[in-house]
């Protein structure tokens, strides 16, 4: 079948025209100048971006009837697998750059370094000059990361676009942050997109807490026969613990917010995704302490799980 050659994402005029197709709402602006960064020796041994893990998404058959990736004399053109994800690496890619450049713009303010030299101005020229390059630089590559998701989403959907911005804001993260500079997966951060934005640790991999079986020192009996006692009675008990802990991870792992309650959702946070990184957090910390007290008494009876 014959097909056009077409541009990535450049929709035919009448699926622009067609109410059914949502359509961008960011004003028209000039593709954003890409900010050349120096290059950082810290980085280098950071994690590089993994473009298999892009998802790709089945395009909206709406979509695909209105011509959105092209037509033929034939009609519609409907991608197939490799083309899509051709197209979504691609995309992937741009929104890859654009938020690596936000992230500099934004370490810029905090550093006063210029993004383009890696320096700081030296001027006060200069540095007026800096901000004013800041102040206009932003809000460019916010708003050309905001309309490349729409044009995604024309294609494929709001979930899909959800997809794909998050796997964007992990591939920077994961590409720009040093290791020691991470969110603990104890903390809610670890898991917000603002933040770390990073998958939560698969339960098997969470590693004990030995550090806090010295508190149980104090609660065991001095009498070796009972001290013994006391030791394997506390073991049970967290085990079953421990145990019950790992269930309830993995439901709000699989689940995610629909696996809180509704004072979670909708009282002691104000977002789902607040809601459901807070209960990671929390029950990652539950398992690190339980784990550890595990380890701690299994090696006081001389005992391995």
């Amino acid at each position: 079948m014959s097909r056009h050659t077409q541009q990535l994402f450049e929709w035919a005029r009448e699926s622009r025209e067609n109410p059914r197709i949502p359509q961008p709402t960011t004003p028209e602006m000039p593709a954003p100048e890409h900010v050349q960064l120096e290059p950082d020796p810290k980085l280098e041994q950071l994690q590089a971006p993994d473009w298999s893990a892009v998802p790709c998404p089945k395009p909206l058959p709406e979509a695909v009837a209105e011509g959105v990736f092209g037509t033929t004399t034939e009609g519609p053109i409907e991608p197939d697998d490799e083309e899509i994800r051709g197209m979504t690496e691609e995309h992937g890619r741009e929104l890859v750059a654009i938020l690596a450049d936000i992230q500099a713009v934004q370490d810029a303010r905090r550093t006063g370094e210029d993004p383009r030299t890696g320096k700081q101005p030296r001027m006060p020229e200069a540095e007026i000059k800096l901000r004013e390059f800041l102040d206009q630089e932003e809000p460019r590559l916010r708003s050309a990361y905001a309309a490349a998701l729409e044009a995604y989403a024309r294609g494929f959907g709001p979930q899909a676009t959800a997809a794909l911005d998050s796997w964007t804001r992990k591939t920077v993260a994961d590409c720009t942050i040093e290791p020691k500079d991470r969110y603990d997966p104890g903390h809610p951060w670890h898991y917000l997109p603002e933040g770390d934005n990073a998958a939560p640790v698969p339960v098997d991999s969470i590693e004990p807490d030995i550090d806090v079986g010295k508190f149980l020192e104090r609660e065991l009996p001095k009498n070796p026969i009972k001290r013994k006692e006391k030791l394997r009675a506390m073991l049970e008990q967290e085990k079953q613990r421990v145990a019950h802990d790992k269930r309830r991870y993995q439901e709000i792992v699989e689940l995610g917010a629909e696996a809180l309650s509704r004072y979670d959702r909708e009282i002691a946070h104000t977002t789902d995704e607040m809601a459901r990184a807070t209960a990671l957090a929390l029950k990652y910390n539950h398992l690190r302490y339980g784990l550890g007290r595990v380890a701690w008494l299994e090696v006081r009876l001389g005992v391995t799980s």
